[in-house]
């Protein structure tokens, strides 16, 4: 079935157990999730951004999945009331047709009860306020009348009346304008002015391009609308930059199964990072590591050479001006090397004038310009993404 259904009526008549509805608005949606939470059963949504899973049941929600971060947000919910757990077993996440961590959680709540009410709230609103702010679903329901729900049931009324005034100032943002867009720290010295010395580090290590706007405030422990609200104000100074939302990769069909993809087994190329500013090797590293690269790297140029040799790396990152040795001195430390001489290096720098670039094709290397403000971030990302596709291809590229 395809196109949008009017009202809730024709959504409890027209949609059966396992049929997929395509290009719904978000007032569909919510009209088959009252409908559908008469029963139980699990509602499999998916935008052009995210995919969850919604545990309906009891005429509200009682759990609230996003495929790919279903763990981590469960572990940091749970730190920051201060329970850490020293494992996760594995099988959790493999439930056909279920939550993928309903009996981890359900075990949890046994435990600790309040806690357990207080972590699912907070990640119910999370994924409610998220689904809000995007505008094309599909969605298939899939009961599980079989399934005991040990968990407290949030109403669906309450949870929309609770997330309407929120998506209302969310919308306001000029920057901003989803709780799971990246944030990329561009101004650092700015930065360090307005939070000062103390809060610099923890603040300066969440906002490397790799932490959600949800995660910093998590971080911080603070509700997120006030992170967003921080964070709208430092990216309109260009202290920060709001990454936009990368489309879903899967080639998994909505409603073809609701179990966790494979995590692929190949062996990955290796990076290695040469490049004075801590801050911007964990930016660089976290970055290579989510796109499913194996990274290492280092701030001492004059050791570079000997541990890229034994790390064998697809490709080398350097940086130009560094102390001791500057990057022109250390391609000519690794070409020296016969087991280097075709190693593929990459000078990176916010100096991309002319003679950088000559200066890197005369020693046969690419060039790769640093962003020098947030406008050229995303640009950054796309030139790096695009160079590696074609020195050092994952498994999962596709090269035409």
């Amino acid at each position: 079935m395809t196109g949008s259904l009017p009202n809730s009526d024709q959504v409890s008549n027209n949609l059966t157990d396992g049929q997929v509805v395509r290009n719904a608005t978000l007032h569909i949606l919510l009209a088959a999730m009252r409908v559908m939470s008469r029963s139980t059963g699990i509602l499999q949504v998916e935008t052009r951004y995210h995919r969850w899973k919604f545990l309906l049941a009891g005429g509200g929600l009682a759990l609230a999945e996003e495929e790919g971060q279903v763990i981590p947000t469960l572990v940091r919910k749970y730190a920051n009331k201060g329970i850490i757990f020293s494992r996760i077993p594995e099988w959790e996440q493999r439930q056909v047709n279920r939550p993928y961590c309903y009996p981890f959680v359900s075990n949890v709540f046994k435990k600790h009860p309040e806690i357990t009410k207080d972590v699912v709230r907070e990640i119910v609103l999370e994924n409610f306020l998220a689904l809000h702010l995007e505008e094309e679903f599909a969605f298939v329901w899939q009961p599980a009348n079989d399934l005991p729900i040990n968990l407290p049931v949030l109403p669906l009324a309450g949870l929309e009346n609770s997330i309407t005034n929120e998506v209302r100032q969310w919308q306001k943002f000029e920057c901003v304008h989803h709780p799971y867009q990246l944030v990329q720290l561009v101004d650092a010295a700015n930065l360090l002015a307005r939070v000062g010395n103390d809060n610099f580090p923890l603040f300066a290590k969440v906002t490397t391009g790799q932490d959600r706007i949800c995660m910093i405030a998590d971080t911080f422990k603070q509700p997120i609308y006030r992170t967003a609200l921080l964070l709208d104000k430092l990216a309109q100074k260009n202290i920060v930059s709001i990454m936009p939302l990368n489309e879903r990769r899967s080639d998994i069909e909505i409603g073809a199964s609701l179990s966790e993809p494979a995590i692929a087994t190949k062996d990955e190329p290796k990076v290695f990072i040469v490049d004075d500013s801590p801050v911007l090797l964990q930016q660089m590293q976290r970055l290579l590591t989510t796109w499913g690269y194996q990274v290492a790297l280092t701030d001492k140029a004059e050791e570079a050479t000997d541990r890229i040799l034994a790390y064998s790396p697809a490709v080398v990152f350097i940086d130009i001006n560094m102390p001791g040795l500057n990057g022109f001195d250390l391609i000519k430390q690794i070409r020296r090397q016969r087991e280097l001489a075709n190693l593929a290096l990459v000078l990176v720098t916010a100096e991309n004038s002319m003679t950088n670039n000559f200066r890197a094709r005369w020693a046969s290397c690419r060039f790769l310009a640093k962003p020098r403000s947030s406008a050229d971030t995303p640009k950054f990302r796309e030139e790096l993404r695009t160079l590696l596709r074609e020195i050092a291809p994952l498994s999962t590229d596709t090269l035409v």
